[in-house]
């Protein structure tokens, strides 16, 4: 099979905008190879993404698995202690398998965690374009943070804050401040079910997730009421959004059964649309980006704001 890179044009296709000379060379570092598969191993997946959506041993998401994201994120806590190294923020799911979603077809990585990098590049293209001068910068469902230091990279002033369930995510965050890794970041307690009203944004500050607020399946209104009250400049998602996915498309469709199946995010892009018919907020993008796991596109691309 012949071997394929994404080249600077397939990002700017995907993002329908040309991206920054610094996102080139970003994309140059993690030099992102990829080779396709034949027929006969697409029929192979797509049997076994169809054993998944039957197996009732699926784990499903929600509430009641805030046990297994603490576990989680107490394995990259220990890294982070015993190495002291912010590379232990990365998660360790990624590259699961050996295929991943990539312009609405599978295809084989080649380059080493390709899926990582690839919500990577988008997530810094996001902070380019949307955060770079923002006074404050709030990660909700941070987990250990690793977005969040590549902010730092693009905004070198913002206040970082990182928000999760879980109390493992503000070991790690507050442990980088304290050791000077960045002094101006602090993690805090956060539950997309029951919001801390405590919580205030700074003056021009940008809210955004990264695959978090999936875990809420449909129970996002309590969500999206705090943003209203709260009012911060932009809201800006990389979530699995239905909606925007074909429904004559296999391949789409297989990843919004398993979505359903997981009990992922859902209703959230209609529930904005009729908040913005009404006058309460106005949404300033909604576009699928291409990109995802074996299972499901999961990182569509969705920008809002609070009507003030």
């Amino acid at each position: 099979m012949t071997v394929q890179t994404i080249q600077p044009a397939d990002l700017e296709a995907i993002l329908g905008e040309p991206v920054s000379e610094r996102l080139k060379q970003r994309l140059a570092e993690f030099d992102l190879r990829f080779t396709e598969i034949t027929p006969q191993e697409r029929d192979q997946y797509i049997l076994e993404a169809v054993r998944a959506l039957v197996n009732p041993e699926i784990k499903v998401a929600g509430e009641h698995r805030i046990g297994d994201w603490e576990r989680g994120w107490g394995e990259n806590f220990d890294i982070f202690c015993k190495t002291g190294n912010p590379d232990a923020a990365v998660p360790l799911y990624f590259g699961k398998h050996p295929i991943v979603r990539w312009r609405r077809r599978w295809v084989r990585p080649v380059s080493e965690s390709f899926d990582y990098r690839i919500i990577c590049l988008l997530v810094e293209y996001a902070m380019e374009r949307y955060m770079k001068d923002a006074a404050g910068i709030y990660e909700f469902g941070c987990g250990p943070g690793y977005h969040l230091l590549r902010a730092r990279k693009i905004n070198p002033t913002a206040r970082l804050v990182g928000l999760d369930w879980t109390t493992a995510s503000q070991k790690i965050l507050n442990g980088m401040a304290a050791s000077g890794i960045d002094p101006n970041l602090e993690g805090r307690n956060f539950d997309f079910y029951h919001p801390d009203e405590t919580l205030e944004f700074l003056p021009n500050s940008v809210a955004y997730s990264v695959a978090a607020l999936e875990q809420v399946g449909p129970r996002h209104e309590e969500f999206i009421q705090f943003m209203l009250r709260k009012k911060p400049e932009l809201v800006v998602h990389f979530e699995p959004i239905d909606e925007v996915l074909e429904k004559d498309d296999l391949h789409d469709q297989l990843s919004v059964l398993y979505s359903n199946k997981r009990n992922y995010l859902r209703g959230y892009l209609p529930r904005l649309e009729e908040l913005e018919r009404e006058g309460r907020l106005t949404i300033h993008r909604k576009q699928r980006v291409h990109s995802g796991s074996f299972f499901i596109e999961g990182h569509s691309l969705i920008v809002w704001s609070p009507n003030r």
